[in-house]
């Protein structure tokens, strides 16, 4: 017996000695892992040369705080305002016949108006002020109206907003064109509408859940000077205070968007040769304003009657020549362009799916 207990004290004893080694190799390896961890986190600690105060951390806050509210103001700014009032506050009507009582038969008078006021007469050159520059053929433009008209006088109760729309757009096409002249654009020329188009109101793409947008697609043919149709079309799509002001009628600019696919000029029909016929009464006049165009010692030496100024020789070869030189070349005969314009009347599409609420569960 007192060897087995000897024997169960040694191996008692031995069994200590085995668990204390491995305790002793898991010790050694766990510290070393430590050390390890701890030297890097001591050499990452170090490339920074100071430590984020208070101060930074609302610094930080703040900033989160204000992109937060950013985002809020671009929400907002796409689904209240001028992104959607292309199609919003439109006037009820029971059916079609009361909304071209009510509505549209004014309107159209109206805009006629003031298209009507915007075109000017052709100016001529300064030699010829008194004279008037006669084009040929129709425009087209009474077609365009009298067919509007006709659209408009008893539309099926489903087409009424479509026509509440090709009105709206026109009012924001002609008050631009308005203020643009009023402000001095190119009003020498003037503005002479055509014709204008108009689609259907659908989606950008092709299905409402994938269009930010929902447009009215419209087309314009019209005159103008060339630059008057860049200015427009870009005050169109762009508006500055240059047009969003209130014009002399008190008329004001809605703003919705507007955007342009397309802007074409191209010259109009220009006559090869034009014949201008000076009468006696009026050889005094020309000779007049030829001799202020003219430099000093080039003046023509007009007689005492100038009704005897011979065109065939003389001073008045001269007179012809020099008349001639001057229309051709400094006093020149401006016409407009015949510009084509594709855009897209747009308001927000609160359906898009990136933008969209999920629907509640």
């Amino acid at each position: 017996m007192d060897n087995l207990k000897k024997n169960l004290h040694f191996v008692v004893f031995g069994g200590g000695v085995l668990l204390g080694i491995i305790l002793l190799f898991v010790g050694i390896t766990v510290r070393g892992g430590k050390e390890e961890s701890l030297s890097t986190a001591q050499a990452n600690l170090a490339k920074y040369s100071s430590v984020k105060s208070k101060g930074t951390l609302e610094r930080a806050t703040k900033r989160a705080s204000g992109f937060g509210g950013t985002l809020e103001e671009a929400e907002n700014a796409l689904s209240k305002g001028k992104s959607v009032a292309f199609n919003s506050d439109y006037t009820t009507h029971p059916s079609g016949g009361a909304f071209y009582s009510a509505e549209a038969n004014a309107k159209l008078n109206e805009l006629k108006a003031r298209f009507a006021a915007m075109e000017k007469p052709q100016p001529m050159p300064k030699l010829l002020e008194h004279y008037s520059f006669v084009q040929t053929g129709n425009s087209g433009s009474s077609a365009f109206w009298t067919q509007l008209e006709k659209d408009m006088s008893s539309p099926p109760n489903e087409k009424i907003r479509h026509y509440q729309m090709r009105l709206r757009i026109m009012d924001e096409f002609a008050t631009t064109c308005e203020r643009l002249l009023e402000t001095g654009a190119e009003g020498a020329l003037g503005v002479a509408l055509i014709s204008m188009k108009f689609d259907e109101y659908s989606p950008s793409g092709n299905s409402p859940l994938d269009s930010p947008w929902m447009n009215m697609p419209f087309q314009v043919v019209m005159e103008s000077a060339p630059s008057f149709a860049v200015l427009l079309s870009n005050e169109l799509v762009n508006p500055t205070k240059r047009s969003l002001g209130k014009t002399a009628d008190g008329k004001e600019r809605i703003g919705f968007p507007i955007f342009l696919d397309m802007l074409q000029t191209e010259m109009k029909e220009r006559p090869l040769l034009v014949r201008f016929d000076i009468g006696n009464d009026e050889k005094a006049e020309v000779a007049k304003k030829v001799n202020e165009e003219l430099g000093a010692g080039e003046k023509i030496n007009v007689p005492s009657d100038p009704k005897a100024l011979d065109p065939k020789e003389g001073e008045g070869k001269k007179l012809v020549e020099e008349a001639t030189k001057i229309l051709n070349e400094s006093d020149v005969i401006e016409l407009p362009v015949r510009v084509g314009m594709r855009l897209r009347a747009g308001s927000f599409n609160k359906d898009w799916k990136v933008v969209a609420a999920p629907p509640e569960e």
